[in-house]
């Protein structure tokens, strides 16, 4: 079992250079080896058994770990696919493309975009150049088996360029690789791949509502539902955020009445279907489906589509609260937008308590002092000034100036502004006995003023008489 972990542990880290032809290739074999075969005390027996295996061997076998290994793990097997895949198909075979296309998918799902697309990019210029001696007649495939390939590369780059925030290039990339999905579902069934045309589908419609596209995004993200709801039925979780997106852009698409209608009934549909697959588990997802639909119904003017919100928000804080604590992300941002919405209706009580409590949270979570608690101090200044309170607006204002002036430093903006609030409250008659001794003694008229004579010490007049 030791001898186990000295091998685990000498395992080479993750690397985004792939070795070429022209590189060791009994290394690479032996690096597969020493992930794949048992203990040290076994290589005796084993040795005979290994001389025999050939790279194809290798290669499946390391490609089935790959399927089953997760991130960094899968980054490390997909690697020893390339090198094995270039070993036994060459340097500009469609298999070899196919590993790098894989790859690429090892890196964007631990998050590494960039390898990712470098190595799409890989594969595509290989496609090509197998494209190229496929007319020569050098090599002959079945384009059935290069369709797929080709389409994963193009869905990886997409969302590669969506990560990145570079949407158009985005677009353009998605858009062909939906125009590949559209030759793959013409083919016999077996060779088709719903999942993968509806993230093509939904990525796309991402795309489009980054660039302003509200009625393509649409567009896209309704062909993705109806792929869904053929593949997965009608109560799917898959289903969950392809509701939101639509959502999302029909909201984009104006702020008029209808358009708050669709849009919420879109979430509302998300919410329905996260409620009945997340009651037990997982129900953080509910908790996000809840706060998506109050943040709709916030939209709305009248009072029933607030006391809506309210309750979405008050589920959705409550849950946060449970599961992830009271200083958690999630839960505080539920709190503030709790209290936002309070504040809008009139429940200026019950908003100050709940303030004073988010204000201990964000104290406890971010520090002290902090921007996020020197805004709440501030929120609460301009309650308490609401209701006539200055003595209480100024101490919060006061200890909001308090933590920007720690955090941001005295010449930053926010901090003068929260500076001219405070001077110019003090302006106020009620607000004289809060002021500090030093204000005191500026606001006291000068000595001169004061005492006046009409004539000075010691005058003729004086002695004469």
């Amino acid at each position: 079992m030791a001898d186990d972990q000295d091998e685990a542990s000498s395992v080479p880290p993750v690397i985004i250079s792939i070795p070429s032809a022209s590189s060791s290739v009994q290394e690479s074999i032996e690096d597969s080896r020493k992930v794949h075969h048992g203990s040290s005390s076994e290589d005796s027996s084993s040795d005979a058994e290994d001389t025999s295996d050939k790279p194809e061997v290798l290669l499946k076998r390391t490609r089935k770990i790959a399927r089953h290994s997760t991130n960094e793990e899968s980054v490390r097997e997909r690697i020893r696919c390339v090198a094995l895949a270039r070993i036994v198909h060459g340097d500009c075979h469609w298999q070899l493309a196919k590993a790098y296309s894989k790859l690429a998918q090892a890196y964007l799902n631990a998050g590494m975009e960039l390898q990712a697309l470098g190595h799409a990019g890989n594969a595509r210029d290989i496609l090509v150049a197998s494209d190229a001696i496929s007319y020569q007649g050098r090599q002959n495939y079945d384009r059935r088996d290069v369709i797929p390939v080709i389409e994963r590369t193009y869905l990886i780059m997409g969302q590669a360029y969506l990560m990145l925030k570079q949407y158009k290039k985005a677009e353009n990339t998605l858009k062909k690789a939906q125009l590949v999905s559209s030759e793959r579902s013409s083919l016999s069934k077996e060779y088709r791949h719903p999942e993968r045309a509806v993230k093509i589908d939904v990525s796309l419609g991402k795309a489009a509502l980054k660039l302003g596209k509200a009625g393509f995004a649409l567009e896209s993200f309704e062909k993705a539902l109806e792929l869904a709801q053929e593949k997965f039925g009608n109560k799917s979780k898959r289903l969950i955020p392809i509701y939101q997106n639509i959502g999302q852009a029909e909201m984009l698409q104006g702020m008029d009445v209808t358009s708050k209608e669709r849009a919420l009934d879109s979430y509302l549909k998300a919410h329905a279907i996260a409620k009945e697959r997340y009651e037990d588990d997982s129900i953080e997802v509910l908790a996000d489906s809840s706060m998506a639909v109050a943040g709709v119904y916030c939209l709305f003017d009248d009072d029933y589509q607030q006391s809506k919100a309210q309750q979405h928000l008050q589920a959705a804080y409550d849950i946060y609260n449970t599961i992830e604590g009271p200083y958690s992300a999630r839960t505080i941002k539920a709190q503030e937008e709790l209290c936002h919405l309070l504040i809008r209706n009139n429940s200026i009580e019950e908003s100050i308590k709940l303030l004073k409590s988010l204000l201990s949270s964000k104290l406890a979570a971010f520090g002290d002092p902090s921007v996020e608690a020197a805004n709440v101090h501030h929120l609460l200044g301009s309650i308490y000034l609401k209701k006539g309170k200055i003595d209480s607006a100024l101490q919060h204002l006061k200890s909001c100036k308090a933590m920007l002036t720690c955090a941001l430093g005295p010449n930053h903006r926010k901090t003068k502004k929260i500076q001219a609030t405070m001077d110019f409250i003090k302006r106020a008659p009620t607000a004289k006995s809060f002021a500090s001794s030093e204000e005191k003694l500026k606001e006291r008229p000068r000595f001169s003023q004061v005492v006046g004579r009409s004539k000075p010490l010691g005058s003729k007049g004086i002695i004469a008489d």
